[in-house]
């Protein structure tokens, strides 16, 4: 999970810029472990600034977030009243054995070692518990987002394709360390944002942070879009992907 260290010098975009995710996915996660995410014991992996730890905790879950960029887990300690903060890695869990009725992972898995990830996330989870991970992803319908995405492909050249195999690759998938079945489950939704808070967003993105000209490249998407949109907003359109596995109660 060392990757996460990517995300150290944009904390502060990733906070103010990152979408939440949309509540029919906390609903879908209620049928799965089967009642309310109220009192339930989650450990939410690679959180992050804590979006999801949020969302969770919202819910009633008593939440423990893991994460191993300091920049990151300051803000999500900040931010994050109820939520039990912890600088640590998913490939060595600083949690005692069956602890947790539920471990998530939203936007992060893919930066994980399934390999090293998979036998700590089943030693944490109690009989019966349930994982699952997460990801938002842009729908580029609109020609705008199109031609922001050819921006970015060009400026981003080999690092956009290697930042964006993880996810190609196990998208659907926990790994090959999983093997246990595994539930799909798809959701679409969008958001209207101010165009600060969409740049935000986008310097958030690894292959956009670590652009040697990123602000310049910055300046020409605030030129681009404030040409677009003059009122100042964005319409940014997303699908979420989850995926969850159910431990056996033998496990």
């Amino acid at each position: 999970m060392a990757e996460r260290s990517k995300f150290d010098t944009v904390a502060a975009n990733y906070a103010a810029g990152r979408p939440d995710y949309p509540a029919e996915l906390y609903d879908m996660l209620e049928t799965v472990v089967g009642g309310p995410l109220a009192g339930l014991a989650v450990v939410d992996l690679g959180a992050g600034t804590g979006i999801a730890s949020r969302q969770l905790a919202r819910r009633g879950a008593l939440v423990t977030a893991l994460e191993l960029s300091g920049p990151m887990i300051e803000h999500l300690a900040a931010s994050s009243p109820g939520v039990r903060a912890v600088r640590g890695s998913a490939t060595a869990l600083p949690l005692r054995d069956d602890c947790a009725d539920l471990v998530t992972s939203a936007q992060a898995w893919h930066w994980m070692d399934p390999a090293l990830a998979v036998p700590e996330l089943r030693r944490v989870l109690r009989p019966g518990g349930v994982f699952a991970a997460w990801w938002n992803h842009t729908h580029r319908e609109s020609e705008w987002e199109q031609q922001q995405q050819e921006r970015i492909e060009a400026a981003a050249g080999p690092d956009w394709r290697a930042a964006s195999s993880p996810f190609a690759q196990r998208g659907g998938e926990l790994g090959p360390d999983f093997d246990l079945p595994v539930s799909v489950h798809e959701f679409t939704w969008q958001r209207t944002i101010a165009l600060e808070r969409h740049l935000h967003n986008l310097v958030s993105k690894s292959y956009v942070a670590e652009l040697a000209n990123r602000e310049e490249f910055l300046a020409t998407e605030r030129a681009i879009l404030g040409e677009r949109f003059p009122g100042g907003f964005v319409t940014e359109r997303f699908g979420t992907h989850m995926v969850t596995v159910v431990v056996p109660g033998d496990a």
